[in-house]
């Protein structure tokens, strides 16, 4: 079961299939706060909830995940992404990591299992980047309050 229930996650993707299957992977592991998108504009649009982790396709209309996680990093370097996709890696999932997705998953694999797998490596993740983001803000506050 999720050890962040609450984690926020968007989903991107403008097959709703695979979108809703996602999500149904997600709640049943345990994790509420999910937010599903079609396109990647929409997603770009309700970015400023800063959410923890965003899965998205790679090919969409309009923007392609690459374009998508591009602009996500620019905003927030912080929020960890992953890229979904049907085509093979290669050339995509190498750029996927350049740009700072914490990884490619193949459409063709994602099962209840590989999303289970991703999310204790996320949650991994997600503690000791969380507490760090914890103790600077608390230091942000005291030295504000000092008139530092």
């Amino acid at each position: 079961m999720a050890s962040y229930p609450n984690l926020k996650i968007f989903i991107v993707d403008d097959d709703l299939f695979c979108l809703n299957l996602y999500q149904q992977f997600l709640l049943n592991l345990g994790y509420i706060n999910i937010t599903a998108f079609t396109a990647g504009d929409d997603c770009l649009q309700q970015i400023k909830e800063q959410p923890a982790l965003v899965f998205m396709d790679y090919n969409m209309e309009g923007m392609n995940g690459i374009e998508l996680l591009k602009k996500i990093k620019g905003f927030d370097s912080h929020i960890m992404v992953y890229i979904i996709s049907g085509q093979e890696i290669g050339l995509v999932a190498k750029e996927s990591l350049q740009y700072g997705a914490l990884d490619y998953v193949l459409k063709s694999s994602l099962s209840p299992e590989k999303m289970n797998a991703i999310m204790k490596r996320v949650e991994q993740y997600y503690t000791p980047h969380r507490s760090k983001e914890g103790k600077r803000s608390f230091f942000e506050k005291v030295k504000s309050g000092l008139g530092m």
